[in-house]
């Protein structure tokens, strides 16, 4: 027991003496400026330390604390709180160090790229000018003799990285990222598969890497092929995002002959925004599949490996794909379903989705030629023809949209049978496509098709030329056809020619598509006739002044958008302008038969042009309830300050429309007969309202009127006889000269059932505000009452009370006999002797409130 008790302490000794003997005998600072001399050699970098240690016992390791590389002048590239390793001593006998375990805390890796393109982490090995290092100082204490050259090799089992951090910062780029690594274990480093086991975060969002590569040795040599697999995960959720990946460089070295296969599923593509918040990736949900690549760099022997790299990705070429996504956003279309597949390079690439549109479901199907020719075409810019077909056709009526739908808002997939299909060629110089389809129903935004069938050819030259031929758009309501041809061109004015011709054009069917109700009429509608203006029959109430507020209008069209060079710097060019200067049109238009408000306009034609922003309707011809029609419209704004000029003989347009373009509350309803002449000049919308001068007459016969307004301007009293909703206008006669953004009204007559008027007056075109002097009448067997009023306020918002003779007095007329007809005067003002549709006969009145007024002597 002595003997074997003295041979421990006498092993200890030795150890601990070996120990001592090792840490006293080695130089620890001749040591680390020897390390440091080797790594400059190797890469350029310079070492600090601030402290190390060797150590033999119990095992061979070596400790280094706050470690910094660095290049000279910049940033360091790495940091390390404690560096440690464990050193094999069996493989020191074969003049090999090999790192067993290598062990690095706290450290930081910063990667940082100027402006000129200079990088911290190009390891470049400078230039050797003299042989000092075979005279170097060898790292023992005390011991001076020849340094005995022997070549060591260096090798490292596994590498583990705990509490660091990656930063990046690439100026020339303008990219710059960093996470952070909670634990991140490389392991067997030196056997045929190591494997690697990444645990990291970027703020809140924790993401993992795992998986096997290749022997290391072949990163170095092309003997065979170098594999891996890895996988990703990002995020905590039971859905987290993952990826994996799969394949082999056959020469790694040169990176030739590159084999992936990625697969994965992401919930939102947009979860990348937590690893890269400045990607900007769409909004794409369900995002998964696979897909394969192959790329090779190419024979590049001497160029570095970012070179290489580059190299690499420009030869990707997908071999397969099948991708899917859940669904996505695009231009207000609502897209899901969405699938892209590939079985290989040669095979047809396919494409299919569901697209909502505007409560309008489509299901498109295509195909674009091979894989092959479309990954050419994508790289060469479309110089590679590709043959495309694709099919639209609308998605099968849901129970549940069927029975959720209303008629104002047709349920999704509301469409009856539609389908679209198209076929062809598409490349950057030149596509030609062929478009077919049909629908027993379509739901447009505004209106409904019935019937409809669309077909013609398109052909392009690039983005330079493209011609439509053999258009033709039929359905019950419209039928079109024509010819279209665009020219562009980067340093001219885009140009559209053609013609159109329609045979038959039902207004009345698509009424919505024209006119639309504003927000103002809605709200208009939904307020009660003001209890506060007198009634006809009742002049003994007090007149109430009612306040008005004048409607103040902003003209956007006067935004200012770039100074006009001719005008001076001071004048700006407006939008409108500047829209209209950037297109030319040269268009023949023709119609056949129009339909508004049942009544046929035949034979419609005219002319328009845009050129450098002077627009043109020369000349407009027609036939339309027994009349010629004729008009121009030429509005010159090729330069400031902008010139117009209508002249009407007569025309007939729908009173929505005009009601809509100049903003004005939708009081009636039917096609207004428009003469006269107008004229007028500005540098905005506003100033050239401002400038008009001319005369115009507006007329309108059997058409519809808004009750409400009727009752404002007659009186409470009239209005609650007139009732509420829309009434029957036999007739309306309007004429008017302009001035000073002022209408004047010489003639107002119009006639609705037993209430009708007459007068005068004027509008401020601007403010709306109005001054009209009228004399309304309610016809009671075949006489009236009357009484003059006064109305003022707004054409939204008129206010009437009663008007004063020249004594100042209040006057009421009952029952002095047959009242004139109040239509004939005012439509031959208003038509400024042009002929116009036959105004119907005056109608007759009978009713009880006619007898008893007869019985008592008030009317004969």
């Amino acid at each position: 027991m002595r003997k074997l008790t003295g041979a421990l302490i006498g092993v200890i000794v030795a150890f601990v003496g070996a120990s001592i003997a090792a840490h006293e005998l080695i130089d620890q600072d001749v040591l680390r400026q020897r390390v440091a001399d080797a790594l400059k050699k190797e890469t350029g970098l310079s070492m600090a330390v601030e402290g190390s240690s060797i150590q033999i016992l119990p095992w061979p390791s070596f400790e280094a604390r706050n470690l910094v590389l660095q290049r000279p002048g910049q940033k360091p590239v790495f940091q390390a709180r404690t560096v440690h390793a464990g050193l094999s001593v069996l493989a020191l006998l074969h003049r090999e160090v090999r790192f067993q375990d290598f062990v690095v805390d706290g450290a930081t890796l910063s990667l940082e790229r100027d402006r000129d393109g200079r990088a911290n982490w190009s390891l470049n090995r400078p230039v050797q000018t003299d042989s000092s290092d075979k005279n170097a100082p060898l790292p023992v204490r005390r011991h001076i003799g020849e340094r005995v050259q022997v070549h060591w090799n260096l090798s490292l089992d596994a590498l583990h990285l705990t509490n660091s951090s990656v930063q990046w910062r690439d100026d020339l780029k303008g990219m710059s990222g960093s996470f952070l690594i909670g634990t991140m274990d490389l392991a067997g480093l030196r056997s045929p598969s190591p494997w690697i086991n990444l645990q990291g975060s970027h703020g809140p969002t924790p993401f993992t890497l795992q998986g096997h590569v290749g022997d290391l040795s072949l990163l170095r040599s092309a003997s065979k092929p170098w594999t891996f697999s890895l996988g990703s995960t990002l995020g905590t959720d039971a859905k987290r995002d993952w990826l994996n990946v799969d394949g082999q460089i056959h020469n790694v070295p040169h990176l030739r002959g590159l084999a992936l296969t990625a697969q994965g599923e992401w919930p939102n593509l947009q979860d990348a925004h937590r690893l890269f918040p400045h990607a900007n990736l769409p909004d794409v949900r369900g995002l998964g599949g696979e897909f394969s690549v192959q790329g090779d760099a190419g024979e590049l022997t001497d160029a570095d490996w970012a070179d290489k790299g580059q190299a690499l990705l420009q030869s990707l070429v997908p071999g397969r794909m099948h991708l899917h996504a859940a669904g996505l956003t695009a231009r207000g279309a609502t897209v899901s379903n969405l699938r892209l597949d590939a079985d290989a390079p040669t095979a047809p690439l396919s494409v299919a989705a569901d697209v909502v549109w505007r409560d309008m479901g489509w299901r498109l199907a295509g195909k674009a030629g091979t894989l092959e020719q479309a990954v050419h075409a994508w790289r060469d810019h479309g110089q590679t023809t590709v043959p495309v077909e694709a099919e639209l056709r609308s998605l099968p009526l849901s129970l549940t949209a069927a029975v959720s739908g209303n008629e104002k808002a047709p349920p999704v997939n509301a469409q009856d049978e539609a389908r679209v299909t198209i076929s062809g060629t598409l490349g950057a110089e030149a596509s030609h496509f062929g478009v077919q389809g049909g629908a027993r129903t379509l739901h447009l935004p505004k209106a409904v098709l019935h019937d409809v069938s669309l077909q013609g050819t398109l052909d392009s030259k690039g983005l330079s030329e493209a011609t439509l031929d053999g258009f033709a758009f039929k359905s019950h309501e419209v039928d079109v056809d024509g010819t279209l041809h665009l020219l562009t061109g980067d340093d001219t004015t885009p140009l559209l020619n053609g013609h159109l011709h329609a045979t038959q054009l039902d207004l009345d069917a698509i009424r919505g598509l024209w006119i639309a109700q504003t927000q103002a009429e809605q709200d208009r509608k939904s307020v009660p006739v003001s209890p506060q203006s007198p009634a006809v029959p009742l002049p003994t109430e007090a007149a109430k002044t009612v306040a008005t507020h004048p409607v103040q209008t902003q003209d956007q069209s006067a935004v200012p958008a770039a100074p006009e060079a001719s005008a001076g710097p001071q004048v700006m060019v407006p939008a409108w302008v500047k829209r209209l200067r950037a297109q030319d049109l040269d268009l023949h238009l023709t119609l056949d038969r129009v339909v508004f408000y049942s009544h046929d306009y035949t034979n419609l034609a005219t002319h328009l042009t845009v050129s450098d922003g002077h627009l043109r309707l020369d000349p407009i011809s027609g036939q339309g309830q027994g009349l010629t029609l004729s008009g121009q419209v030429d509005l010159d704004a090729s330069k400031l300050p902008v010139t117009a000029h209508f002249t009407f003989q007569p025309l007939v347009l729908p009173v929505g429309l005009l009601e809509d373009s100049l903003k004005l509350p939708l009081l009636l309803q039917g096609p207004v007969q428009v003469a006269g002449d107008v004229r007028g000049q500005g540098e905005t919308l506003e100033t050239l309202r401002q400038s008009l001068t001319g005369h115009l007459g507006v007329s309108m016969v059997d058409g519809k009127v808004d009750s409400q307004i009727l009752g404002r301007i007659a009186g409470s009293g009239a209005g609650s006889l007139l009732g509420s909703g829309v009434r029957p206008l036999r007739c309306l006669g309007l004429h008017m000269t302009f001035a000073e953004d002022v209408a004047t009204l010489d003639t107002i007559g119009l006639q609705s059932g037993r209430f009708s008027t007459q007068g005068h007056g004027e509008v401020h075109l601007g403010s709306q505000e109005m001054t009209l002097h009228l004399v309304p009448s309610l016809d009671f067997e075949g006489a009236g009452a009357s009484t003059p009023v006064i109305v003022t306020g707004t054409i939204s918002e008129p206010q009437a009370q009663q008007d004063r003779d020249g004594n100042g007095r209040f006057q009421l007329s009952i029952g002095d006999g047959p009242v004139a007809d109040p239509c004939t005067s005012a439509l031959a003002a208003a038509r400024e002797g042009q002929a116009g549709p036959p105004v119907s006969e005056q109608p007759h009145h009978h009713n009880k409130a006619g007898d008893i007024l007869r019985a008592l002597g008030v009317l004969h």
